[in-house]
């Protein structure tokens, strides 16, 4: 059973503004790492403040640049201070976010600039990114040591914090360059490293079905029996519940791109089988019927929402520390050194 995608939180009133004394608990560094062990829903938002998702475990929906997308492990996101986004859906959704103020990062890192130009338009050229197995790992242990130096209010964390954020980004960009991928010789590690390689193929956001997976994972060399339960380890979804999230998807994107489109043409456009189907499926996954869902997307669209300062949302509770009355004192200046 899927968990409920709320359009509420995708499709606010109001965006909501998230500044950095709230969330970066170590002021003298410009980079902090922020745990979501799961990540809870969030409204539509942004910051003043750079940001880098990483997505260890489980799966979920956001919603940014204007359409919504399928969050599974491997996948790697960055977001500038402005760009909007929310966390809709989550269904044990476990990710590392890097933050990392990008006036100070450039000022006193200068050549790190490039590779941050660099990762944003290979972004931008492949919609998504996603990790091989290798670098998977890797990523994660990264993220680990850079958490330690944000204990540390010093040059030489400081200096070890911006060498692990550099090798974060390059490993993502040369894994987008190499011709061949490192051959791993565990077996459940080469399974992982395929589904994560499937998860990365432009196809899987059209598989609609059964017959649309299994073409795909043939592709890959990878039985349904391994993909099935590798699937439920590492994204906590069974095939069924994966095809379902991408004709909800498709379904969504197709009603923001177009909100006066019929709900039978989109249904079907979509990959429902009809649209009793797709009626069903709507009030059990977005808890509303499908006049509401475009009436919703159509006040959206029009109506686009208004920026507010930071309310009532989740807190990073779970990644605070305490902090020295000095940090406190901090919280409202600049973040300069």
């Amino acid at each position: 059973m899927l968990s409920p995608l709320h359009l509420d939180i995708a499709l606010p009133q109001h965006v909501t503004q998230v500044t950095r004394s709230r969330y970066f608990h170590n002021l003298w560094l410009p980079v902090q790492v922020s745990r979501r062990d799961p990540q809870p829903h969030f409204p539509l938002h942004n910051h003043d403040f750079d940001e880098v998702a990483y997505i260890l475990k489980g799966h979920g929906v956001s919603f940014m640049e204007g359409s919504f997308r399928l969050l599974l492990p491997g996948n790697i996101t960055y977001l500038r201070a402005s760009d909007t986004h929310a966390y809709p859906m989550v269904d044990s959704l476990h990710l590392l976010n890097l933050f990392f103020d990008h006036e100070r990062l450039i000022k006193n890192f200068p050549k790190i600039g490039s590779l941050i130009e660099d990762f944003h338009a290979l972004q931008a050229n492949r919609s998504q990114l996603f990790t091989d197995y290798t670098a998977y790992t890797r990523l994660r242990a990264l993220a680990d040591l850079l958490d330690m130096e944000t204990y540390h209010s010093d040059d030489y964390s400081e200096h070890a914090a911006m060498a692990y954020l550099v090798e974060f980004f390059v490993l993502v960009l040369r894994q987008y360059q190499r011709s061949e991928s490192y051959k791993l010789k565990d077996p459940d590690e080469q399974v992982r490293d395929k589904l994560l390689k499937i998860f990365e193929a432009p196809q899987l956001t059209e598989a609609k079905g059964r017959k649309d997976l299994e073409a795909l994972i043939a592709i890959h060399d990878l039985s349904w029996r391994s993909f099935e339960r590798s699937l439920s380890e590492m994204a906590g979804l069974t095939p069924h519940g994966l095809c379902i999230c991408n004709r909800f998807i498709a379904f969504l994107n197709s009603l923001i791109r177009q909100p006066n489109r019929s709900l039978d043409d989109a249904s079907e456009a979509a990959g429902f089988s009809d649209y009793r189907s797709m009626s069903r499926n709507c009030r059990q996954f977005l808890q509303m019927t499908p006049k509401d869902v475009r009436d919703r997307i159509k006040r959206f669209v029009t109506t686009p929402p208004q920026t507010s300062p930071l309310g009532n949302v989740p807190s990073d509770s779970q990644n605070t520390r305490p902090r020295s009355a000095y940090l406190k004192a901090l919280d409202h200046m600049p973040a300069t050194r």
